[in-house]
């Protein structure tokens, strides 16, 4: 066998050698990215989720059923779990403001040493009745 033919065999195997080194952390990176994509996407919606609820809000503020409702139905449209959010309603007098905070619990794929992400979004009206 000569030299030549040694030598390609010998590089396509460091080639194997070195892509089975590094696929672990470009899967890491990957999965890493893929999940600060669903925060922000969880972020997204936890926002608009709030300031749709504060929109009811401001039309039936006496109705803090349904402005918790609103909230947690937007929510779902998003394909979020209900389940792990919460929703306060703060109701002024009529001309003051009305206040909706919107907290969502974020379970990440990839384990934290934290736990679970807070992600809490707020948004104020004018109350017009």
């Amino acid at each position: 066998m000569h030299t030549d033919e040694m030598l390609g065999r010998e590089e396509r195997g460091q080639s194997i050698v070195e892509f089975a080194l590094i696929l672990p952390i470009l899967l890491l990176l990957l999965a890493i990215v893929f999940d600060i994509g669903r925060a922000m996407y969880a972020y997204m919606y936890v926002t608009h989720s709030a300031r749709e609820a504060a929109w009811v809000a401001a039309q039936r503020p006496w109705d803090t059923n349904g402005v918790r409702q609103a909230a947690l139905s937007t929510l779902s449209r998003a394909n979020l779990d209900r389940s792990r959010a919460s929703v306060n309603v703060t109701v002024g007098a009529p001309g003051d403001s009305v206040n909706v905070v919107v907290t969502y619990r974020y379970e990440p794929m990839l384990p934290l040493p934290v736990g679970a992400l807070r992600i809490s979004a707020s948004h104020a009206m004018v109350r017009l009745r």
